[in-house]
């Protein structure tokens, strides 16, 4: 059977879901906060080489930003260099959305933020050479100056970099916690053995790691293949010794929300005609990594795409559709 054959009509649908599939909105990983089963990732924000200036602009965000929170998504993902080149003019993507949340009140949004590893990240965003772990808090202080905030809901490492260990960015992320500077830590980019390794220095201090961000697209599964969306969600051993001679096992739970970038693989899975599925492409994409338990975020630059990104809030793939959607993939 070709590709091209391979026609099935899906329906997104409620029937045959879980109760987590059908809520709108679900913890971020073992925290307190609760996002919306979609979130958006901001990454042309600002950002001329994406258009912004162009072919939309502030005010095509703005409403944008606002159609979000009045369909019910919250979850708002961007980074300290997302439009970096208009931080001096106050439009990098972080002022945006601190300028948007001010003037639009109609829900709180949940903002999330990254830390750029490499050491010359100073050439982009201001402050000095990146080099130890007080760096990653004056990198935060940073984002939050531009954010219009005290605290930032969820500040993640943007991807690991030989010259910080995953143990002194652990702690300095236990720092930020303790400082207030953020709600709730997490990565991105990190592989299954990273990631393990982070979430167990964290608990090693009492926090947990609540989320990693990889890219992840019906095209592009390896998180699912690799094991990594399957230990995010399983529990591990733990040995607990009580003495020379004895020890307990037991089993904790990892927790950890895998957040997907790139859940349209860059544009390919807008077009009907690559999986022959019906005229909703992209929401269909979208909903299968919902059913697969990831956070897609979607990029959004209008108000269009905003009312359909808010349009998935109520609507599931059963889990028949989703291995329709797999085998059909698997041809291309």
């Amino acid at each position: 059977m070709s590709a091209m054959s391979f026609s099935p009509t899906l329906l997104v649908t409620t029937a045959s879901v879980s109760p987590a599939q059908a809520s709108k909105y679900v913890p971020l990983g073992r925290t307190s906060l609760q996002v919306s089963r979609i979130g958006v990732g901001t990454l042309q924000w600002g950002d001329p080489g994406s258009g912004f200036g162009t072919s939309y602009g502030e005010p095509e965000l703005s409403i944008a930003f606002q159609e979000l929170l009045k369909g019910g998504i919250n979850f708002i993902d961007t980074a300290e260099v997302y439009g970096y080149q208009g931080i001096k003019n106050g439009t990098s993507s972080e002022q945006l959305i601190g300028k948007f949340a001010k003037e639009h009140t109609e829900g709180a949004p949940i903002i999330a933020t990254k830390f750029f590893t490499i050491p010359w990240t100073n050439f982009l965003v201001g402050g000095g050479l990146r080099i130890g772990r007080k760096s990653l808090l004056d990198a935060l202080r940073a984002s939050l100056k531009r954010l219009g905030r005290k605290r930032v809901d969820l500040y993640q490492i943007h991807f690991p970099f030989p010259t910080l260990s995953n143990a002194a960015l652990m702690e300095s992320l236990k720092e930020a916690v303790e400082l207030g500077l953020t709600t709730a830590v997490g990565v991105s980019n990190y592989s299954k053995k990273q990631m393990e390794e982070a979430d167990d220095l964290l608990a090693s201090y009492g926090v947990p790691l609540a989320s990693n961000q990889v890219c992840f697209n019906l095209l592009q599964r390896d998180p699912d293949k690799n094991g990594l969306l399957t230990s995010c969600k399983m529990y591990h051993i733990v040995s607990l010794f009580i003495a020379e001679s004895s020890r307990i096992v037991a089993y904790k739970e990892r927790n950890i929300s895998l957040i997907a970038y790139s859940p349209l693989c860059s544009g390919r899975l807008t077009d009907k005609a690559l999986l022959k599925i019906d005229s909703k492409s992209a929401k269909v994409a979208l909903s299968y990594l919902i059913a697969k338990g990831a956070i897609p975020i979607p990029g959004c630059k209008n108000e269009y795409q905003a009312k359909s990104h808010c349009e998935l809030m109520d609507q599931s793939l059963t889990m028949e559709e989703v291995q329709m959607l797999e085998e059909a993939a698997s041809y291309i």
